[in-house]
């Protein structure tokens, strides 16, 4: 007992000897009580800092693993960008930040350089918003950690998902009655003939060097366009020639297509790849350069004024825009002196996009496509003159995902082979995604191609695939174009999978006749053929009784059996 005795006296004595030291402490202000929630609080601060900063070492290439999934979208109503990143195992790195960088186009984002646009903490599922600046709508925008003092690339830059939220035009696309179209003679414009022909979609070139730099038109004076400090100026007389063209075409009720075109021009050589700067080449078009600051910055300018330009009404509306024209033919119309079908590829997407998103940031509903020829798969893997289309889609496709999927759309040109060749369905054809040559006897080849799921556009629906060019001669006879022009619609109008059919042309053009090619409904003289009358009354109720006759022509009993051999 006495042992026990002692010990409590000590424990007494150390109770008091705590109390009296916490009376002074207090009492000189060098203790706070602390709560048992104000305790908890600056454990989880201090363990949520440990977890961003992270724990797991990893290599640099390997960072990519680090996350599953990135999301980058304009929100409507806050006017922001939002980022979300997933990060399922944080890596580590000097802080516990995530970094997120706008990069050009043309830069290399292994080399991350200035300021982040946004910084958030590291966490399994990140979220960073910053406001919408000038420029922004055409970047990458690439998550980074600091590593070793220097800021390090997760993955890919990733695009803005939707533009079309941006629009002030949220219109729909219109839905014409009729998938009928015309390549348009500005020569036959507010006359009777155009007016009859019903035309449903009209289509029309815009060749850059038209409508680039200034003008001495009083009349018409140079049109300046500020975008990012610089001022850019485009022809006042052009520009009202093609006010006056879609003012004209949207009154008339039509669908309108454009087609930019970027011919050769001097004035203007940084519109032009540095790789395409041949004008020896023979080429009538040459691939957009994205290549540097100079070329992108001219691109983009251009592209959001023709966007801003037509989207409103005020100059007439164009609702569809065709970027550049069969470029799988790289030594023709999209010229680049190169055989490297991937980088040919991702060169092209760099300027694609920029087109899709001004002009889906100015009108919601617009459609965006590019445009390939009839060499579906034929090159046997020679690249050396021409891309095989199927192989340049997937390229393009690739290429395009790295910095996230968008709608573009596909613009077919599916004439027979030879050009000249106009009883197209008496040959055989290949209907599968395997046949050499793509025509309208076997768009099954195309639209089976597009149904896969992988070429699948966000939504999950086949991509908007349009016939912006087509046409058959009248050399060897007016009916026979006529019959040929007839089976052909009603091929399209059966196929749920094609959108329109755009006739080549309403006038003969010398050039195409110089090859034997009369293409027009009208001959170059503005003569009528026999297929202007077909043209015309085709897509009416009393079409069959205008049209009947090719089933003579074609060697069939009935419409029914035409149509399943283009099946």
């Amino acid at each position: 007992m006495h042992g026990k005795v002692i010990m409590a006296g000590r424990r007494l004595l150390s109770l008091t000897a705590m109390i009296m030291l916490l009376v002074i402490l207090y009492g000189c202000g060098r203790y706070k009580p602390v709560s048992a929630d104000a305790g908890r609080m600056g454990e989880a601060a201090s363990g949520q800092e440990e977890i961003a900063r992270g724990k797991i070492r990893t290599a640099v290439e390997m960072l990519e693993t680090h996350t599953s999934k990135m999301e980058l979208f304009y929100d409507r109503e806050s006017g922001l960008l939002v980022c979300f990143l997933s990060m399922p195992r944080i890596p580590k790195s000097d802080d516990g930040n995530l970094y997120l960088f706008a990069e050009e186009c043309y830069e290399d984002t292994e080399k991350l350089t200035g300021e982040p646009v946004a910084v958030g903490t590291k966490e399994k599922v990140c979220r960073l918003s910053f406001p919408c600046e000038e420029g922004y709508l055409f970047c990458r925008f690439v998550p980074a950690l600091l590593i070793d003092g220097d800021y390090v690339p997760m993955r890919e830059g990733l695009c803005l998902s939707n533009p079309q939220d941006m629009a002030e035009n949220q219109d729909a696309y219109p839905q014409p009655e009729s998938k009928k179209g015309l390549l348009l003679d500005p020569a036959m414009l507010y006359t009777e003939e155009t007016a009859q022909l019903g035309i449903k979609h009209a289509i029309y070139n815009i060749p850059l060097s038209l409508i680039m730099g200034e003008t001495t038109n009083d009349l018409c004076p140079t049109v300046e366009y500020m975008y990012q400090g610089t001022c850019y100026h485009f022809n006042g007389a052009e520009l009202f020639a093609y006010d006056t063209l879609f003012t004209y075409l949207t009154d008339m009720g039509m669908c309108n297509t454009a087609i930019i075109l970027n011919d050769w021009n001097e004035e203007h050589l940084e519109m032009i790849h540095p790789q395409a700067r041949n004008e020896e080449s023979g080429a009538y078009y040459y691939m957009f350069n994205t290549a540097d600051e100079e070329g992108t910055r001219a691109l983009e300018a251009t592209a959001s004024f023709l966007a801003e330009r037509y989207s409103s009404g005020e100059h007439g509306m164009v609702h569809s825009w065709v970027i550049a024209n069969e470029i799988n033919q790289h030594h023709l119309w999209n010229y680049m002196e190169t055989e490297n079908l991937d980088y040919y590829a991702e060169e092209f997407e760099k300027a694609f996009r920029i087109f899709y998103q001004a002009i889906k940031s100015c009108y919601a509903g617009a459609r965006v496509y590019y445009s390939i020829d009839h060499d579906w798969n034929s090159n046997e893997g020679d690249n050396s003159h021409y891309f095989n289309a199927r192989d340049l889609i997937g390229a393009f496709d690739q290429a395009a995902k790295v910095h996230g999927n968008y709608d573009w759309g596909i613009a077919i040109h599916p004439y027979p082979n030879p050009l000249t060749r106009v009883n197209y369905w008496s040959q055989e054809y290949d209907k599968t995604m395997d046949a050499d040559v793509l025509t309208i006897m076997n768009l099954s080849a195309v639209t089976d191609f597009f149904r896969q799921e992988a070429y699948l556009d966000t939504a999950g629906e086949v991509r908007s695939i349009a016939i912006t060019e087509l046409g058959f001669s009248s050399g060897a006879g007016e009916k026979l174009q006529a019959a040929a022009y007839a089976y052909c619609y009603y091929i399209a109008e059966a196929n749920p999978d094609i959108d329109a059919l755009i006739l080549n042309r309403q006038t003969d053009a010398p050039e195409e006749m110089r090859q034997g090619l009369a293409f027009g409904i009208y001959g170059y003289d503005h003569s009528e053929k026999y297929v202007q009358e077909i043209f015309r009354w085709i897509d009416t109720k009393d079409g069959r009784k205008y049209t009947d006759f090719m089933l003579n022509i074609l060697g069939a009993d009935s419409l029914e059996e035409a149509l399943s051999w283009a099946a």
